[in-house]
């Protein structure tokens, strides 16, 4: 673990959730969980239970129902617009479906915090987008279309361009999905060599296995609440168990042991 000066990242009793007033629904329990520079953190739980809410929460995307966010020590509400763009970047779920755009034009669009008013790239920007280009391995199709592009290929290119937009913070939402195995493993790895070549990275995925691999924190969210710590932390105290339970008996891989168990495999 590295020094508490460099904690990046933090919330602390973050409510999450819709509405306001009285007609807030409110998640979870008050979340509290923090990510140092240059540290890779999975987001892992199931189905509905606020994991992508919590991400466009720390962006402020989503509005707090309670608690702070702190980016670098400010408050996230005391943060500009433009300042917190030039802070953190983030990829949606949502897949780009655009026909007359290329992959270059795309990645340029990550340039926009540091542009000035009529939008012009300088030379030092123009830097930024040839190495995130590079760094993501999409040079050979870089003037492509976006919509002629693979699943795999989407996913760089987005990557590309939050890498270009030269945020410390980087959120995925569900970087892994709509991809084949061997696209999981890519897109994971690419994540991975960004994190240790410095970026903050805060993914969500359902890919318990490629999360335990590769995360040097989880943030493991449950209707208790989140609980956080190094993928061996978690392991070894069960608390992923609690993601397998069921009423009746459990199928698939971890049958007749615990998730814990299962898992160990992977470290």
């Amino acid at each position: 673990m590295k020094e508490k000066e460099s904690v990046i990242l933090s919330f602390d009793s973050l409510g999450i959730g819709y509405g306001s007033g009285t007609r807030r629904k409110i998640l979870l329990p008050p979340l509290n969980a923090s990510a140092v520079s240059g540290e890779l953190v999975a987001i892992i739980g199931r189905n509905g239970i606020g994991k992508s809410t919590l991400l466009r929460t720390i962006i402020r995307l989503h509005t707090a129902l309670g608690g702070q966010v702190l980016i670098q020590g400010e408050n996230l509400l005391k943060i500009s617009r433009i300042e917190l763009a030039r802070r953190i970047g983030y990829i949606s779920t949502e897949i780009i479906r655009v026909s007359n755009m290329t992959v270059y034009e795309l990645v340029a669009l990550g340039r926009f915090p540091h542009t000035n008013w009529i939008g012009r790239i300088d030379s030092r920007g123009k830097e930024v987008i040839d190495d995130a280009i590079e760094k993501t391995g999409i040079s050979n199709f870089k003037g492509r279309y976006i919509a002629e592009l693979s699943d795999g290929e989407r996913q760089r290119a987005m990557i590309a361009r939050v890498l270009a937009q030269d945020a410390a913070i980087m959120v995925m939402d569900e970087p892994l999905a709509f991809l084949d195995l061997p696209g999981k493993y890519e897109i994971a790895n690419l994540i991975r060599n960004l994190s240790k070549a410095g970026k903050t990275i805060i993914f969500s995925t359902h890919d318990l296995d490629i999360a335990v691999k590769i995360a040097d924190r989880i943030w493991l969210m449950q209707k208790e609440g989140l609980t956080e710590g190094s993928p061996v932390k978690l392991i070894e105290n069960g608390s992923f168990d609690a993601m397998f339970e069921s009423r009746g008996s459990l199928t698939g891989p971890f049958s007749g042991s615990s998730a814990s168990g299962y898992l160990k495999n992977f470290l």
